[in-house]
């Protein structure tokens, strides 16, 4: 086993709840990806197997998985959904290890520029649906920490959920994370679910990536998975790390160390449910 940071079994559940036997086990894995696509690929595959081993049903990729350089070079990393390398890997994994894939993100081609795309893969090694994200990361926090994705990304246009173990679950992408409107949207859909890959950098992620996520998880009360990019990259480029599990409640069941690794937790519906039935704030909008 990689590497793993589970702390489920310490969580103090609300007191009025009444636990489930009844699970999903699912899978989030951190990675710092590189421009070397071959050694990227090589231990993205490690540790979904890790994983698989763990008996995870779902396993869930940080953003860029497959390469992470300065973002006007995506273009030499572009993706097929015919037979590109990082496709064709998750295809594979997908349907020797019988798991469901969301395969963070991969550059799929759009005109001149480049679409940042989510892949979601049934335990058959089939695609099951595609989602590009909606908000690019266009910001200057000073001349060192400065980002214009939208120079060379085209932006998504439509929210995406779909369906898997029994459960509607919903996608974003990194700099999503900051617009909860999104997740009321896939909430509002059903998603029990929301997963968030992300390259969060180090200097943003330190004040906002915990924050953030564990909002999305209690304002929707709904289950978050977060893969992430941890660590230096380039000269440029630094993420944040922390691959998380968060439960309905605001509860971290899993983190990840400084390190690639594997965690995985225990997702229970029933647990939801009660949640949901008990604080029943998404049925109490007035606006």
């Amino acid at each position: 086993m990689v590497g793993v940071e589970n702390i489920g079994n310490s969580i103090d559940h609300p007191p009025f709840l009444v636990m489930s036997d009844s699970f999903l086990r699912v899978a989030s894995i951190q990675m710092c990806s590189g421009q070397d696509i071959h050694a990227n690929l090589k231990q993205a595959k490690y540790l979904i197997e890790d994983a698989a081993e763990q008996n995870a049903q779902l396993v869930a990729l940080p953003e860029n998985f497959s390469y992470l350089d300065r973002e006007g070079k995506k273009i030499d990393a572009v993706e097929n959904l015919e037979n590109g390398p990082a496709v064709q890997l998750l295809r594979e994994l997908a349907d020797s290890n019988s798991i469901y894939i969301v395969g963070g993100t991969v550059p799929l081609l759009a005109n001149e520029r480049v679409t940042n795309t989510c892949l979601v893969f049934g335990p058959d090694g089939q695609i099951i649906t595609r989602y590009d994200k909606i908000h690019l990361f266009d910001i200057q926090l000073d001349e060192a920490h400065t980002f214009i994705e939208s120079r060379y990304i085209e932006a998504g246009k439509t929210p995406v959920t779909f369906e898997a173990l029994g459960a509607t679950m919903g996608l974003s992408i990194c700099y999503d994370l900051r617009f909860p409107e999104l997740y009321r949207i896939l909430t509002d859909r059903g998603a029990r679910v929301l997963f968030v890959p992300s390259a969060f950098t180090w200097r943003t992620g330190s004040y906002h990536w915990l924050a953030l996520l564990r909002a999305r998880a209690i304002e929707n009360l709904a289950y978050v998975v977060a893969p992430a990019q941890f660590g230096r990259h380039n000269a440029e480029r630094e993420s944040f790390g922390h691959s998380v599990i968060i439960d309905p409640w605001g509860q971290i069941l899993a983190q990840a160390p400084d390190r690639a690794c594997t965690i995985t937790s225990e997702l229970n519906f029933a647990y939801q449910d009660q949640i949901r039935d008990r604080l029943p704030c998404l049925n109490h909008r007035r606006i």
